[in-house]
């Protein structure tokens, strides 16, 4: 293997080593904002160590063909100490900032929807709601003022007119609705 090769390998190893320490605060940070405990953080540690290996091995493969040497265990170890010792407070702290400033926009996009959206979406339902009861009642009262004068030809001119009495009534009823 060429030097250049060996020199791209090893500042990859070192990119991929500050890599995984800024997902791995990312990680942390997430943990501590969702309070993650048991089972849970096992097995997002797992996932973290199948991305990370997944990561330096695709990484090893385009630098070099996947050539695994004593140098690119210590690159990537270098990179791991360098972002730690000089980057890790300063990222975790942004990435902090970054996920309170996202859940304040996330906030702020829900209260814009709800005052933009679902509430006149409620307050029309509502509207509408009380117009078609207005209009069933009107439409009700008009169909028995217009038939409550046939009530008494009806039962006088028809020989069964008890029967059709009943039945009207019950019409009638079936009309008004429930009395309250």
């Amino acid at each position: 293997m060429s030097l250049q090769a060996q020199w791209i390998t090893m500042l990859t190893m070192v990119g991929s080593g500050l890599i995984l320490g800024v997902v791995l605060d990312a990680y942390r940070v997430l943990k501590e904002r969702f309070r993650l405990r048991g089972w849970v953080v096992s097995l997002v540690d797992l996932l973290y160590w199948v991305a990370a290996a997944s990561l330096v091995f695709h990484l090893l493969v385009w630098s070099n063909w996947g050539e695994l040497r004593f140098y690119v265990f210590v690159a990537l170890l270098a990179g791991f100490w360098i972002y730690f010792s000089w980057f890790s407070d300063g990222v975790f702290r942004f990435l902090r900032w970054l996920l309170h400033g996202l859940e304040r926009i996330g906030r702020s996009v829900i209260r814009v929807v709800i005052v933009l959206i679902w509430v006149p979406l409620a307050y029309l339902w509502a509207l509408f709601r009380r117009a078609g009861m207005l209009l069933w009642r009107l439409a009700r009262g008009l169909f028995r003022l217009v038939l409550a004068p046939f009530s008494p030809l009806i039962r006088f001119l028809s020989p069964l007119g008890k029967a059709l009495e009943g039945l009207f009534h019950r019409f009638l009823r079936l009309i008004r609705g429930p009395r309250k």
